[in-house]
């Protein structure tokens, strides 16, 4: 019986080691260049007739993305793209610009919105991009990026 316990918990040790994002509910975090976890202490989404930004800012950094409508569906960020997505925290990066190594380096990244909530006036969905600062020298990644049950034109505080 002392051998079955120990393989419980070994197993169950060992089942909770995942490095997924935590959830909260309104939530809005990611990970940065692949293991900085982010998350949005203040954000906020609003709209207009030219379309919408969520932003979302921890003491960490500001993220930013901007898209024509909020419709379900997935909007594609890039230097020839109408979404936009940005990163500040020390350094200013955008899906604007793009790398001065080569044309492989381009900006690049999507946000697909999953879920529009019109009776509680919420969205859901998913992002991820990479965007450089303004000479192309340097470059973030942001990865497993989740947006869960945002307010729409209201600010928040977690």
């Amino acid at each position: 019986m002392n051998k079955i316990q120990y393989l419980l918990v070994v197993f169950l040790l060992f089942n909770n080691c995942e490095s997924t994002v935590e959830f909260r509910i309104p939530a809005f975090q990611a990970h940065v260049n692949g293991d900085q976890f982010w998350e949005a202490s203040l954000f906020s989404i609003t709209t207009d007739a030219s379309g919408a930004i969520i932003t979302g800012s921890s003491l960490s950094g500001t993220l930013s993305m901007y898209m024509p409508s909020l419709e379900v569906g997935t909007h594609n960020f890039g230097n020839l793209e109408i979404a936009t997505a940005i990163y500040q925290d020390t350094t200013y990066y955008s899906t604007t610009y793009d790398g001065i190594a080569s044309i492989a380096y381009l900006s690049d990244g999507e946000i697909t919105i999953e879920e529009y909530n019109s009776e509680e006036n919420t969205i859901s969905g998913t992002f991820n991009f990479d965007a450089y600062n303004d000479t192309g020298e340097y470059t973030i990644n942001i990865s497993q990026g989740v947006f869960y049950r945002l307010p729409i034109s209201v600010s928040s505080e977690n």
